[in-house]
Parts: structure tokens; sequence; C-alpha cells
């Protein structure tokens, strides 16, 4: 998966734009400013834009393309994140580090699904929050009319709702929506598109 998403990013136009996701950001300048974890981050745009309204801001993806891209635009945007590359079973933080972790486009293989995301959990407070945004598996529709509006192929690396239900069941979960969009997200995710979101909180030690 390196390989492909190395390969994805090494253009230099920023695939996915270099404005955060709007659900995103409608949380985070909402949210009191702490401290957030992105993992598959990608070229970086919400990461760089919590950090430029005032979050200590901690990331990861598998790609360096990627992280060579997120550097840059940090550095553009005279900010500092915190990047590494690292997969979800590899990466390491201190128990209870965040106050929020937002899983923005983090699709992954069904078999690694339920245990990357709980494997995050232990890294988040009691209290704190995921926040989720992610293509549904109606995607899978829209992407035969549209080859832009983004998202895998694979119907098995899209969500549902009892998905998430079943993955964050420890969690008191706030907001489980699915919805019709139209994405504006540079030429990765452009147009009409199904989505998913979820906002959940951490209400107890696990």
């Amino acid at each position: 998966m390196s390989n492909f998403w190395d390969d994805r990013y090494r253009d230099g136009k920023y695939i996915y734009g270099t404005n955060p996701n709007a659900f995103f950001k409608e949380y985070i300048i909402k949210h009191p400013i702490g401290t957030i974890l992105l993992p598959a981050e990608g070229e970086g745009r919400n990461a760089v834009y919590a950090a430029q309204c005032g979050w200590k801001v901690e990331a990861f993806d598998l790609s360096k393309e990627g992280w060579n891209k997120a550097i840059k635009l940090a550095n553009q945007q005279n900010v500092n994140i915190n990047y590494q590359i690292a997969s979800f079973d590899s990466v390491e933080y201190r128990p209870s580090q965040f106050d929020v972790i937002a899983l923005i486009y983090a699709h992954i293989p069904k078999e690694n699904k339920t245990e990357f995301f709980r494997r995050l959990l232990p890294f988040l407070k009691t209290g704190g929050y995921v926040l989720f945004e992610g293509f549904s598996k109606e995607q899978r529709e829209y992407q035969k009319q549209n080859e832009s509006a983004g998202g895998p192929k694979d119907i098995d690396m899209l969500f549902s709702e009892d998905e998430l239900s079943t993955i964050f069941q420890d969690m008191e979960i706030i907001k489980l929506e699915k919805c019709i969009t139209t994405l504006s997200e540079g030429i990765g995710h452009s147009g009409e598109s199904a989505i998913i979101r979820m906002i959940a909180r951490k209400s107890h030690i696990k």
C-alpha cells in the first residue's frame, strides 16, 4: 500500500487539495483547542489547518511522498506538525495523549479495520472524541457515474453505519449519519458522493 500511495502523491499537485475537509474544519473551529491525532493523513491538508488553529498536531501515514508534501505545506503556512511515516499497526503514542482522533477518509482493508481503529483508542483521553468521515458503501454507484468521485473500488473498504457502530461499540456515539454531498477536494474527491460521518466520545477507560 505504501507504493500505491507514493505513486499517487508523487505528482506535484495536491491530489486532495490544500484546504481542509469541510466536516473536519467545522468541528475543529468549534472544539476547544488541544491535542489531535490524524491517522492516514496523506498530503497534510487537515493537519496543517489544525495547526493553524492552534492545535498540537500529530499525524502519520504510510507514504513518504505524502509526508514530503505535508511538510512542504506546513512550511508554507509557517506551522509545525509532528508527522511520522508509519502504519496503523506500528505507530506508538502515549496512553491518553490526545483530545481528538480524526479519521478523515482513512480507508483500509476489511480485515484490518476493527483491529487498526481500535488500536488507536488507548491513545485517546477519557472524554476525548473520534471524528470520522469516509465514503459509505453507496459510493460505488457514484464512482460508476463519475471517476473523480473518489474512494476505493473495493466495497469492503467502504463503510456502513452498522460497521462503525460495531468498531466503536465501546464509545458513546453522538452522531452517526450517511448523506449525499458534493465534494470539491482537489482532483481526488470531486463531485457528488455518498459519505458517512461519525462523532464518538470515549466515555470511560478501555
